[in-house]
């Protein structure tokens, strides 16, 4: 399975990289009581970024579901967001695997800053600026990368098709000619 991978960034450059944000957004969040949102694909990213933040946090996943249908050269996205949080008042840190076209995350926000919470922050693995169609950006990304389109994004947490997710570096994989992309 490994030998299907190039790898992009090592177990210890990513392990570096995230101990340097939780500094940064300790330095910049100091003295405040974090709710840290996770989107399930970025649940090994949240885990090490929590353990490097010099807050008190409560953890929290959360499920959003995107499902992308093309018709008539048109392309629908659907995106479904719940949680059970209370964040009225409350510091949230959104922690999100893969930001890219920034449907999604503006979706997100949106429905973040209906429950009124005092601020809302974002911190992401992987910002893909360049692909942006809305503008909207995270206040911190571990890495930024121009999009490949021959390769896929996978390992530390990201998946295709379910493989890889659990391999220890970020690496990627020559992009299947057919199927759903699952990093959003």
């Amino acid at each position: 399975m490994r030998d299907e991978v190039a790898v992009l960034y090592t177990e210890e450059e990513i392990a570096r990289r995230v101990a340097e944000l939780g500094a940064e957004i300790g330095r910049a969040l100091e003295g405040r009581e974090l709710n840290v949102l996770g989107l399930m694909g970025s649940l090994i990213f949240m885990a090490d970024l929590v353990r490097h933040l010099p807050l008190e946090t409560s953890m929290h996943l959360v499920r959003v579901s995107t499902q992308r249908e093309q018709t008539a050269n048109r392309v629908m996205t659907e995106i479904v967001f719940a949680t059970a949080v209370p964040l009225e008042g409350c510091d949230v840190l959104l922690v999100d695997d893969v930001v890219d076209t920034g449907i999604t995350l503006s979706y997100l926000l949106g429905h973040l800053h209906e429950r009124r919470p005092r601020s809302v922050h974002v911190c992401t693995l992987i910002d893909k600026p360049e692909l942006r169609k809305i503008d909207v950006h995270p206040d911190w990304a571990a890495f930024a990368l121009k999009e490949d389109r021959g390769r896929f994004l996978v390992g530390y947490g990201l998946d295709w098709k379910g493989r890889f997710a659990g391999l220890p570096f970020l690496g990627t994989i020559a992009r299947p000619s057919s199927g759903p992309r699952t990093a959003a």
